[in-house]
């Protein structure tokens, strides 16, 4: 993006992924070296941008961390993100597939609920508390953002499924409290990326050995992954989850940290991963590099500045805690 990440415009549309043959690291533990990710966050990318903000700005109630005009950043929890971008200044289109989910953790499904039903959204499934089985292993309801992204307003429930999910919950709190934009503790506890791959086994020994997540959520043909501390990437068996398989998939997965040059080394040696930039600057604001996880999903890294416009991004960045 000019202005802000030219990965997503000019580095990352041209360059063509090297072949890597380095092994990839023995441990599942990333090397200490590496500095640890402060946020997970995801781009989408839309033809009408000024929609899609009204909807996570004001139906959401999100706070806006920064905004660089074509490129809104918005907070969804503690270390969580959405960054919402103009089609025509990023590195998809939006008639991409949308092979993606995102689940927004609450408690409150009946006020969410109702709060977009006043709204007018455009639900794919609803949650109906009478019929709800108190043995699930979750609750939830489903929506269509303006741009056809699914989000999915989840509750979790204790279950054989969640045995290491809800003790992360339990220390969460739902962003803002008693001053969440949509209403006292309607903020989001947490956030999880559905990302859907036809080899779940091959794709989870690859995050876990490239990256080091650990294991969060184990829903047999659904595997869970922490990236930060509220933040979470799930990978799902397109042959049956709500999205197939597709080569292209209109969203980028990224990650917020201190360093992006550790990491960049890191994975430029690791097997399995395919480079599509190198570490790249603009605006002043933010390094970024960018590559494809087996998958073909694209992966991308960000460390902000302290420049104009980072202010409130770098204030929320400095007070996350870290997934350990």
């Amino acid at each position: 993006m000019r202005r802000l990440l030219p990965a997503l415009i000019f580095a990352a549309a041209c360059s063509a992924p090297p072949e890597t043959a380095e092994p990839p690291a023995e441990s599942s533990d990333p090397p200490p070296a590496l500095p640890p990710i402060l946020a997970q966050n995801a781009f989408l990318y839309y033809s009408d941008l000024a929609e899609a903000e009204a909807f996570y700005g004001d139906t959401l109630g999100l706070p806006l961390a920064s905004d660089f005009g074509f490129a809104k950043i918005f907070q969804v929890a503690e270390s969580a993100y959405l960054t919402l971008v103009d089609e025509a200044e990023g590195m998809h289109s939006a008639d991409e597939p949308k092979t993606v989910a995102f689940a927004l953790i609450t408690d409150r499904l009946p006020d969410w609920q109702a709060r977009l039903d006043e709204a007018g959204a455009n639900f794919r499934s609803r949650f109906d508390p009478e019929a709800a089985d108190p043995e699930a292993p979750h609750h939830g309801f489903t929506v269509f953002d303006p741009g056809g992204y699914i989000l999915e307003f989840e509750r979790f429930l204790p279950h054989a499924e969640n045995v290491d999910l809800m003790p992360i919950l339990d220390t969460t709190e739902p962003l803002g409290g008693d001053e969440a934009a949509a209403g006292p503790g309607m903020g989001f506890e947490a956030m999880i990326v559905w990302l859907y791959y036809p080899n779940i086994p091959e794709m989870l020994d690859w995050y876990q050995t490239t990256f080091g997540f650990p294991e969060s959520l184990d829903q047999g043909w659904v595997k869970g992954l922490r990236t930060s501390y509220a933040g979470f990437i799930a990978l799902v068996d397109s042959t049956r989850g709500m999205h197939s398989f597709t080569e292209d998939k209109a969203v980028t997965v990224s990650f917020f940290v201190d360093d992006v040059k550790p990491w960049h080394d890191h994975l430029e040696a690791s097997e399995g991963y395919r480079s599509r930039t190198g570490i790249t600057s603009e605006s002043d604001r933010v390094t970024v590099f960018v590559g494809y996880d087996p998958g073909n999903y694209f992966l991308e890294f960000d460390t902000f500045v302290e420049a104009p416009g980072n202010e409130e991004l770098l204030a929320q960045l400095a007070a996350v805690r870290i997934a350990r």
